[in-house]
């Protein structure tokens, strides 16, 4: 077989984004014409190194105690989102409000892409530090320093972390719990291959390595493995164990064995439900390779709902749930196969399109038991992967909670983030019934005019390649001159903005679910026109129109849109706590949630908490 002999003409193969030791060609071959494929033994394979650093990224721990160490990572970054090695060891520091902190490095030398600390604060509250080297500056998400210990902490995990050389991604399982535990700072994890690529002697891997990095207190993994038949027969389901599961029950099976296994498989939901319905697992239900068919569903296990993986931003598929009366928590992951669960970047989109999320829970510890509680009781939320702080509650009770009530509910959320926080919309069902601006727009110039230039949406429902949207497109000015000041939530370094003389900025952008755009400064006086260009939609409006007026033109798809205005400001707060109670004379059952736009256009999810609602 050649392939990519550039003497021939051939443009050769593209390396892949993602750092792998060894990468290997599959290698199958269906000798007896069944579609059943042995796997050969000896593989072409070559390494994908790193490239140099390009940026910082610092997490810690969001839960913490007076006297008690609490954990900070920082790593190194090149362009597409590789954790890449540097030579020298940040530097960490805090604001001086936060009185004596005890900063110890935990690895002082450069063995791994990624630098430990343990930060010791001597006083509550709430806290941020910054990692410094060279040029490279970040800053952690914020970390809750209590007094004593609290009934319940904050721990961030990928419950739908991928797969990797079991399945049909990149790396070992071992390496990929490491990169998760070490590199993404995540305290709980499942590995989720496609069940019909893993073999017996492969389940028995993935139970024994699932098994080895579980240190209580540090890390928790979950046994998991993904249900993967095509969409018409029920979609791909994420399921977790409670427990040890010797025995696989698959959809279908891609690899000939050379022990079989004597288990029938279960091809369709009706036969999923059946086999899994009395055991303990939990099911997470999803848009992956094969959207979850919501058509067939089982409450008493499929108790968590994905919004966001490296496919996209599916809110819509979550109404989708809602709206069929199905009670589920929320959550995010990674659905990768880059082998870098909690750290996914998508490359050239050829299979992905977004950064991976994050599913927050509340647990009374970081233990097994305690984890598989919280999401048994749906106390869950999610985010785009920004550890936003968020806390929601209904009369009192927690996300996911099941609650009746003869009043009006009053309704209560904290919400800490990493950045200013745009906008907190409040659902009633699929139903915004209130919503609170915190970052006004900005106070303009005279003489320029600061405008946040957004795209975003779904082309259409599905997988990863359905769901992209291609915005690349211009905008121009006619009597003004445009300047730009950033991109705003580009997700690949094949993403692109530019400034083409002072007349014109073009950019090279897609979405699937999320929003993206530009912040630019228009110079000119209100007759100035402003012409949006893109293959979605193309529109044009006055400078005047726009100054201190979002201008929003719907384009098609699913919650395509395109958004001209002011930008809300910069320096807006970063927390916002609110109560209200819902006063509509309503009866029935309705899920109650939140959702929070920053104004990096990060997202978070809380999961509803279920109220029914009788006649006063």
């Amino acid at each position: 077989l050649t392939r990519g002999d550039t003497s021939q003409g051939s443009v050769g193969w593209r390396a892949p984004t993602c750092v792998e030791w060894s990468v290997e060609f599959l290698m199958a071959i269906d000798h007896r014409g069944d579609s059943i494929r042995h796997r050969l033994v000896q593989q072409p394979s070559f390494s994908v190194i790193s490239g140099p650093p390009v940026r910082l990224t610092a997490i810690v721990h969001s839960d913490s105690v007076v006297g008690e160490p609490a954990e900070v990572i920082v790593r190194a970054e090149d362009c597409w989102g590789n954790a890449t090695v540097l030579n020298d060891l940040p530097v960490l520091s805090v604001d001086p409000a936060a009185g004596d902190v005890e900063i110890i490095p935990v690895d002082a030398e450069p063995v791994r892409p990624s630098y430990h600390f343990d930060v010791t604060f001597s006083q509550p509250g709430s806290f941020r530090l910054t990692a410094r080297i060279k040029d490279f500056e970040a800053v952690t998400n914020p970390v809750t320093v209590h007094a004593e210990q609290p009934a319940m902490e904050l721990f961030w995990g990928d419950i739908h972390s991928g797969q990797t050389e079991i399945g049909c991604g990149s790396g070992s399982v071992a390496e990929s719990y490491a990169f998760g535990r070490d590199c993404a700072g995540l305290q709980f994890i499942t590995h989720q291959s496609n069940d019909h690529y893993v073999t017996l002697s492969d389940w028995a891997h993935v139970r024994k390595v699932t098994d080895e990095f579980y240190e209580p207190g540090v890390y928790v993994p979950i046994l998991g493995c993904e249900w993967s038949p095509f969409t018409e027969a029920g979609g791909d389901r994420n399921v977790l164990y409670g427990y040890d599961e010797s025995i696989l029950r698959r959809s279908d099976r891609f690899f000939r064995e050379d022990v079989q296994d004597p288990e029938p498989d279960v091809p369709r939901a009706p036969e999923f439900h059946d086999a899994f319905r009395d055991l303990d697992v939990l099911v997470n239900i999803h848009v992956g390779g094969r959207m979850t068919n919501l058509d067939w569903y089982e409450q008493k296990i499929e108790k968590l709902c994905e919004t966001h993986s490296t496919h996209g931003t599916v809110e819509w598929f979550f109404m989708d749930a809602l709206s069929r009366g199905y009670k589920v928590g929320l959550t995010a992951g990674t659905d990768g196969v880059m082998g870098r669960p909690g750290a996914c970047h998508p490359g050239r989109r050829l299979i992905r399109n977004l950064r991976n999320g994050l599913t927050a829970v509340y647990a009374k510890e970081l233990t097994r038991e305690a984890i598989w509680e919280a999401l048994h009781a749906r106390r869950t939320y999610a985010t785009t992967g920004e550890r936003i702080r968020l806390l929601f509650q209904v009369d009192g009770a927690d996300m996911g909670s099941e609650i009746t009530t003869t009043g009006f509910p009053k309704i209560s959320f904290q919400v800490e983030g990493t950045k200013p926080i745009e906008r907190v919309d409040l659902f009633r069902g699929v139903e915004t019934i209130d919503s609170w601006t915190v970052s006004p727009p900005v106070e303009q110039e005279e003489d320029s005019t600061l405008l946040r230039v957004l795209w975003g949406g779904t082309e259409q429902k599905g997988t990863a390649r359905l769901q992209r949207v291609d915005w690349t497109g211009s905008l121009s000015a006619t009597g003004g001159r445009l300047e730009l000041i950033e991109p705003i939530n580009f997700q690949s370094y094949d993403d692109d903005a530019r400034l083409v003389g002072d007349e014109r900025i073009e950019w090279a952008n897609k979405s699937a679910g999320n929003a993206a755009g530009i912040l630019i400064r228009v110079h000119g006086d209100d007759s100035a026109d402003l012409l949006f260009e893109s293959g979605p939609t193309t529109f044009q409006v006055k400078l005047g129109d726009v100054r201190n007026n979002n201008h929003r033109v719907d384009a098609g798809g699913v919650g395509r849109f395109a958004h001209i205005g002011p930008s809300p400001n910069a320096d807006g707060p970063t927390t916002f706590n609110h109560d209200t109670t819902d006063e509509e004379s309503v009866t029935g059952e309705f899920p109650y949630w939140i959702r929070v736009t920053q104004i990096d256009q990060s997202l978070a999810w809380s999961s509803p908490v279920y109220v029914t609602r009788h006649p006063s």
